[in-house]
């Protein structure tokens, strides 16, 4: 089944937590299917587990990624499609004075080249976005 829902870091992530958002864990256990990842959003997983120093919590937050979400989430590519979208968008938002982190421009760049939604607890953050292009976002933090 294709998946629907491109999760930003924020959504895979609040699993991990010790007392975790019960409609996050709800809607990702309901959508897990249906569910992929970025691979610019695994990039940032990555790289934040690999600046902790070594201990206890590398290690489980290691042990998070490496056996509760890359066997259970695709991990999508940053292809040419996304390419092309990312750097329309990124001309789109410059020449509107309403540039946006890299990294957010390109999961959302993904999330529009595949026909998902993006489910994010930062929406503000994509807020640019909403009057050049298609980008469809959700927030399971709230009710939506």
């Amino acid at each position: 089944m294709k998946p629907i829902y491109l999760l930003d870091t924020n959504i895979y992530s609040e699993l991990a937590k010790p007392e975790p958002n019960s409609t996050v864990v709800q809607k990702v256990i309901k959508n897990q299917r249906i569910s992929a990842i970025s691979v610019v959003a695994w990039a940032e997983s990555l790289y934040g587990v690999k600046r902790l120093p070594e201990g206890a919590k590398k290690a489980s937050l290691e042990d998070f990624l490496l056996n509760r979400i890359l066997p259970y989430f695709e991990v999508l590519p940053f292809d040419q499609n996304c390419a092309w979208i990312y750097t329309d968008l990124r001309v789109r938002l410059e020449q509107n004075g309403t540039p946006m982190p890299d990294a957010d421009l390109k999961i959302a760049s993904a999330a529009i080249s595949n026909g998902m939604i993006l489910v994010t607890r930062n929406t503000k953050d994509f807020a640019p976005l909403k009057n050049c292009s298609t980008l469809a976002i959700l927030n399971w933090f709230s009710e939506e």
